[in-house]
C-alpha cells in the first residue's frame, strides 16, 4: 500500500527536462499532450467543418468559400520559412508556442462578432480578414511545438504513442462537430455561430494551461544561420542523406493535398448548393468520418511500427484517392455517410503517417526549417486548389470538381509508387497486412507483449 502511494506521489511530481525519456517522463508528457490536444480539437471539430458554412451565411460567394481556405494557405506559405527561423533563434519552443496560441485564439471572439456587424456587405471580408490574421500566430505555434514534440518521445515508441494521442483527439473532434451541428440547428443565427466560437475560445485557452505543464527536452539553440530564402527551401532537398527520401515523400504530398484543396471547398458547397442538406446532416457526416478515424488510429499505430510508415502512408494514399469522386455519385445521406466511415479509415493513415515520415526524412538538426519547407509546399496547394475549384464549377458544375480532385490525388500516389518502386510498394503493402494478421492472432492467443509493454506502461 506505502509503495502504491509512494508511486502515485511520484506521477504527481513533474520530470526535470533530463529526465523526459524516463518512464515517469514519458508517461507524464504523453498524458498532458493528450489533453492539450482533446481541449484544442473542440476547435477542430466545431469551427473548421462549419467555417464555410458561416462564410455562405454571411452572404459569401463560392469565390468567398475557396477563400476560407486560400487565404491562410497563402499566410502559411508566406510566414512558414520566416516562422522557422524565428523558432530556431528561441531558448524554449514550448514557451512559443503558447505565446502565439494565445494570440491565434483570441481572434475566435472577433469571427463571433462577425455577424452582428451593421453593415452587412462587410461581413465576409472582415471574416476573411480575421481569419488571415490568425493564420500568422497559427503557424508559428506549428513549427515551434511540431518540432519539439519530435524530441518528447524515442523515435521507436513515435508511431504507437501519436496514435493513441491522435485517437484520443479525434473523440473530442467528433463529439465537437455534432455537438456543433445540433447547436446550430436548436439555436437562431446568429447567436448559434457566436456561441460556438466562445465555445472553442474557452477550450483553447483551457488547452494553454495544460500545455504549460509539458516538460520541454533539452535542445541545443541553433548558430544564427545567414542564409537566403532559396537556400533554406534547398537545404531539405539537397541533404545528402535525406534529400532524395525528402523530394519524394514531399511531392507526392502535395499533390495529394492539391487534391484535397480542390475538393475543400467543393464539398460545403455540394452540402449546402447542391443537396441542400441540413447542418446536423453536415455534423453527422463529419461525426461518420471521425469515428471510423479515431477507431483506426491504434490499428494503423501499430501497423506503422511493424512494417514502417511508408506502408501506412502508401495504405492512405491508395485509400483517399477515389473518396472525391466516388462521393459526388450519390447525394443520399445514407450513402455519403457510408463513404464517410470508409474514408475515416485512410484519413487516420494519413495524418498518423504525414508526422511520423516527416521527422524521418529531415535532418534532425535541420528539423524547424524542414518542417517550414514541407508545410510551406502543402499550404501552397491550398493557395492554388480553392481558385481552380472555384473555376471548375462555374465552368462544368460540382460533380466534375470533385473528379478533378480525385485525378491530382491519383497523379500523388503515382509519384511515390514510382519513387518508393512497384515491388517495394507491394512488399509494404504485404507487410502492412501480414503485421495486421499478426497482431490479430497473438491477441487470439493471449500474447503481443515485448514491446507493447513499453507502450502500454506510458499509455
Amino acid at each position: 500500500m506505502a509503495l502504491k502511494l509512494s508511486l502515485r506521489r511520484r506521477e504527481l511530481v513533474k520530470p526535470t527536462p533530463d529526465k523526459v525519456w524516463s518512464s515517469h517522463g514519458k508517461r507524464w508528457n504523453f498524458r498532458h499532450t493528450v489533453y492539450d490536444l482533446m481541449l484544442s480539437n473542440v476547435a477542430l471539430g466545431m469551427v473548421t467543418p462549419f467555417l464555410a458554412v458561416y462564410a455562405m451565411a454571411l452572404g459569401g460567394s463560392n469565390s468567398a468559400v475557396g477563400m476560407v481556405t486560400a487565404i491562410p494557405a497563402l499566410i502559411n506559405t508566406i510566414m512558414y520559412l520566416p516562422a522557422a527561423s524565428y523558432v530556431e533563434r528561441q531558448r524554449s519552443r514550448l514557451n512559443t508556442s503558447i505565446k502565439w496560441w494565445i494570440q491565434a485564439r483570441l481572434l475566435y471572439l472577433a469571427m463571433a462578432g462577425v455577424a452582428f456587424l451593421p453593415a452587412a456587405e462587410l461581413r465576409t471580408p472582415t471574416l476573411l480578414a480575421i481569419i488571415g490574421l490568425q493564420a500568422i500566430p497559427t503557424v508559428i505555434s506549428n513549427v515551434a511545438f511540431t518540432s519539439m514534440l519530435g524530441d518528447l518521445f524515442p523515435a521507436g515508441d513515435r508511431a504507437q504513442l501519436f496514435s493513441l494521442r491522435s485517437m484520443y483527439g479525434a473523440v473530442v473532434t467528433l463529439l465537437s462537430s455534432l455537438a456543433a451541428g445540433i447547436l446550430l440547428d436548436e439555436m437562431k443565427y446568429p447567436t448559434n455561430y457566436a456561441a460556438l466560437f466562445v465555445i472553442t475560445f474557452v477550450a483553447g485557452m483551457w488547452a494553454l494551461r495544460v500545455c504549460r505543464r509539458i516538460v520541454e527536452a533539452p535542445v541545443e539553440q541553433s548558430a544564427c544561420r545567414r542564409a537566403s530564402l532559396w537556400q533554406r527551401v534547398g537545404t531539405p532537398f539537397k541533404d545528402q542523406h535525406y534529400g532524395k527520401q525528402f523530394t519524394a515523400f514531399a511531392v507526392s504530398a502535395a499533390l495529394l493535398h492539391l487534391g484535397i484543396n480542390i475538393s475543400t471547398p467543393t464539398i460545403p458547397i455540394y452540402y449546402v448548393r447542391t443537396l441542400g442538406l441540413s447542418n446536423s446532416v453536415i455534423g453527422s457526416l463529419t461525426l461518420a468520418a471521425g469515428l471510423t478515424t479515431m477507431l483506426a488510429y491504434p490499428l494503423w499505430g501499430k501497423v506503422g511500427r511493424r512494417s514502417g510508415d511508408g506502408a501506412v502512408y502508401l495504405a492512405s494514399v491508395l485509400g483517399l484517392a477515389f473518396f472525391p469522386v466516388v462521393y459526388g455519385m450519390n447525394g443520399a445521406p445514407a450513402f455519403l455517410i457510408a463513404v464517410q466511415l470508409v474514408s475515416g479509415v485512410f484519413t487516420a493513415a494519413l495524418n498518423l503517417s504525414l508526422l511520423n515520415l516527416l521527422l524521418q526524412v529531415v535532418r534532425p538538426s535541420d528539423c524547424a526549417n524542414g518542417i517550414a519547407v514541407f508545410n510551406m509546399l502543402i499550404n501552397a496547394t491550398g493557395i492554388i486548389g480553392p481558385p481552380i475549384a472555384a473555376e471548375i464549377i462555374s465552368r462544368f458544375g460540382v460533380r466534375d470538381a470533385l473528379t478533378a480532385s480525385t485525378i491530382v490525388r491519383l497523379a500523388g500516389c503515382i509519384v511515390y509508387i514510382a519513387a518508393v518502386g512497384p515491388g517495394e510498394t507491394v512488399r509494404q503493402l504485404m507487410a502492412g497486412t501480414r503485421a495486421g494478421a499478426r497482431r490479430m492472432r497473438n491477441r487470439m492467443r493471449g500474447r503481443g507483449r515485448g514491446r507493447n509493454d513499453s507502450v502500454r506502461e506510458v499509455a
